[in-house]
C-alpha cells in the first residue's frame, strides 16, 4: 500500500544520528519522515520511569565543543537555544586497583595535569609529558576539523609546528603501546588516565591511542555536560525541528525492505505497523540509522553483499551492563563525590589486563569487573519529583555472547546475583549505601540488543581500534545510492559520536543532491 506523498528523506531508526541527520535537512526546508520500531523515540536518548524512579536508559555525557563550539553540533542543529546544558562537577574520579587513594580529575587541562601530578608526584615528570601530548593532539584536531573553512592554511601550520607528525606517529599505536612508552612500569597514571575505557571498548591493547587521548583531551579541556530534562531533552528539540518542517515521525512500526529504483538508487521503504499492515514510503535520501549488518537484511539479495562488504573488517563496540539504583538518601550522604565515579577491582594491578578484569561478568559472579558509578542524582536535571528516589547507575563491559545458551529461568538468576554481587562491592566503598537501595534492575547486552536492535549489543558503533582508524574506515557513503549511514557506525558511539555521524550524512546527502 503506497502513502499519500513522497517525502524529501526518510530515517529507519530514530536514535540521536538519525534525527540529527534529519533535523538538519529539516533546517534546510526539507520534509523527512522517521520510523522508528518501538514506542518511543530517541533511541539510548530517552528516559523512563519505575515507581517512583525516573531513570536514564544510558550514561550521557556530551563534550563542550559539541555544546558551545560556533561551529559545532549543537549551533549547525538549532539547539543552542533550546537545549539547556549542565555541566558535571568534575571529568571524572578514580578509585581501586593499584591506587592508594582516589584521585579526582577535574575540567581543564592545566587543573587535570595539576590534580594528577599531585595525586601521584613519582610520575609528574612523565604526566607533565603526557599532558603536553594531550594539549598538542587538542589544538591539532581542532585545527584539523576546521579545515573545512580555513583551507590548507591549517595543514601548513600543522606542518611546520611539528604537530601533523606526532599526530600520525601515534595514529599506529593502542592505548597500552603509548602508556607503556610514557609510564614504563608505573601501573597508577594509567589506571588514573585510562578510566574512561569502558566508554569506547574494553581492551587497551586493542583500541586505538589516537582516538581514545583525542576524545579524553576534548573531554577535559572543555568539559562535559548533560542537559536540564535528561537525555530525552535532545530527541524533543531534535523532533521539534522535524515537525516544524512539516515532517512526520511514526512509532511502532518496523521497516522489512529499502526500495530500490531502475538504477539501483534507494528510492523508498517497505514497512509494517503494529497491525501487520504493510505500506510503501518513497524519498531520494534514505538515512540507516541502524546497523549496517541490519540494513544489508533489508536490502534485495543482489545489493546485499555489496553493501555489506564495505563493513565487513569492522568488528563490533562492547556491549554494557546497567544497574540502575533508587536510593531513599542522596548518594553523597554515603561519600559518593563525583557525577562519574570509576571503580577498579583489587586484584587488578597491571592496566593492560583490563579486558581479562572485564570478563568476570561472563559468568556467575565470582569477582568484580571495573565498573563505572554514575550519581545522576547530583544533577538537576529538573526529571525528580517531590517525593522520588534518587538515581544511580553502575555500568560495565558486556557481551551478548556472554549471555548465550541461558534459559529465560538461567538469565533471570544470574542477573539477580549480579545485582546482589555488585551492590555488596559497591557497599565496601560507601559503606551504609546498601541499606538505603528501594529499587534495582539491570539491563545487559541481550537488552541493549533488543532495544538498539545492534546484533550483537553493541553500543558504540564499530570498534574503535587501531586498523580501522588507520585504514579506509567506514563513513556515511554506502555502496547504494541514495542511502546514508546516519548513527553511531558513521564516526563513533556516544552522544556527541552519533550526531557528528548524523551531521555528516545529512552534509553527504545534500552535497550528492546538490551534485544531481
Amino acid at each position: 500500500m503506497s502513502e499519500r506523498k513522497n517525502w524529501d528523506a526518510i530515517t529507519i531508526g530514530s536514535g540521536l544520528g538519525s534525527l540529527s541527520a534529519a533535523a538538519a535537512l529539516a533546517n534546510q526546508g526539507k520534509q523527512v519522515l522517521v520510523l522508528e520500531r518501538l514506542a518511543n523515540f530517541g533511541g539510548a536518548a530517552t528516559v523512563y520511569r519505575h515507581g517512583n524512579l525516573t531513570m536514564e536508559a544510558s550514561l550521557h555525557e556530551t563534550d563542550g565543543d559539541t555544546v558551545f563550539n560556533p561551529d559545532g553540533v549543537f549551533q549547525r542543529l538549532g539547539l543552542s537555544d533550546t537545549v539547556d546544558p549542565i555541566e558535571t562537577d568534575i571529568f571524572y574520579e578514580v578509585r581501586g586497583g593499584p591506587l592508594a587513594e582516589p584521585i579526582r580529575v577535574p575540567h581543564g587541562l592545566t587543573k587535570a595535569a595539576l590534580a594528577l601530578q599531585t595525586a601521584l608526584p613519582d610520575d609528574a615528570p612523565a604526566l607533565e609529558s603526557y599532558f603536553d601530548e594531550l594539549r598538542q593532539l587538542y589544538l591539532g584536531t581542532s585545527e584539523l576539523e576546521a579545515m573545512g573553512s580555513r583551507g590548507p592554511s591549517v595543514l601548513l601550520s600543522l606542518l611546520f609546528s611539528g604537530q601533523l607528525f606526532a599526530m600520525i606517529g601515534n595514529v599506529r599505536r593502542t592505548i597500552s603501546d603509548r602508556f607503556d612508552a610514557m609510564f614504563h612500569s608505573s601501573e597508577a597514571p594509567k589506571f588514573a588516565l585510562g578510566a574512561v575505557l569502558p566508554y569506547f571498548d574494553n581492551d587497551p591493547e586493542v583500541m586505538s591511542y589516537f582516538a581514545y587521548a583525542a576524545i579524553y583531551a576534548r573531554y577535559v579541556e572543555t568539559g562535559s555536560y548533560s542537559f536540564r530534562g535528561g537525555s530525552q531533552a535532545l530527541t524533543r528539540a531534535l523532533m521539534k525541528r522535524i515537525r516544524a518542517a512539516e515532517g512526520e515521525a511514526r512509532h511502532n512500526v518496523t521497516v522489512k525492505n529499502i526500495l530500490l529504483d531502475s538504477d539501483g538508487a534507494a528510492c523508498g521503504v517497505a514497512y509494517e505497523n503494529s497491525n501487520g499492515d504493510m505500506f510503501e514510503v518513497h524519498a531520494p535520501i534514505i538515512f540507516g540509522g541502524t546497523a549496517p549488518q541490519t540494513l544489508a537484511a533489508m536490502l534485495p539479495e543482489e545489493q546485499s553483499a555489496d553493501f555489506a562488504e564495505r563493513y565487513a573488517k569492522n568488528e563490533p563496540s562492547i556491549s554494557l551492563f546497567s544497574l540502575s539504583l533508587g536510593l531513599n538518601r542522596p548518594a553523597e550522604d554515603f561519600g559518593v563525590s563525583a557525577y562519574s565515579t570509576f571503580i577498579y577491582p583489587e586484584r587488578m594491578t597491571r592496566y593492560c589486563d583490563y579486558a581479562e578484569a572485564a570478563k568476570a561478568f561472563a559468568g556467575d559472579p565470582e569477582a568484580v569487573p571495573p565498573y563505572i558509578v554514575a550519581d545522576y542524582g547530583r544533577l538537576n536535571t529538573g526529571l525528580a519529583k517531590p517525593g522520588d528516589l534518587h538515581h544511580v547507575t553502575l555500568a560495565g563491559v558486556d557481551k551478548l555472547e556472554w549471555w548465550a545458551d541461558l534459559d529465560e529461568a538461567s538469565e533471570m538468576a544470574r542477573r539477580k546475583n549480579w545485582i546482589d554481587f555488585l551492590i555488596t562491592d559497591l557497599n565496601r566503598h560507601y559503606p551504609g549505601i546498601a541499606d538505603a537501595i528501594a529499587h534495582s534492575e539491570i539491563a545487559t547486552a541481550r537488552t541493549m540488543h533488543n532495544r538498539l536492535g545492534t546484533p550483537g549489543g553493541e553500543v558504540y558503533g564499530f570498534r574503535p581500534t587501531v586498523s580501522r582508524l588507520f585504514g579506509s574506515r567506514p563513513n556515511a557513503q554506502t555502496a547504494i545510492k541514495g542511502l546514508w549511514l546516519s548513527s553511531a557506525y558513521t564516526v563513533s558511539g556516544g552522544y556527541s559520536g552519533a550526531m557528528h555521524g548524523g551531521l555528516m550524512a545529512a552534509d553527504a546527502a545534500l552535497r550528492a543532491e546538490r551534485k544531481d
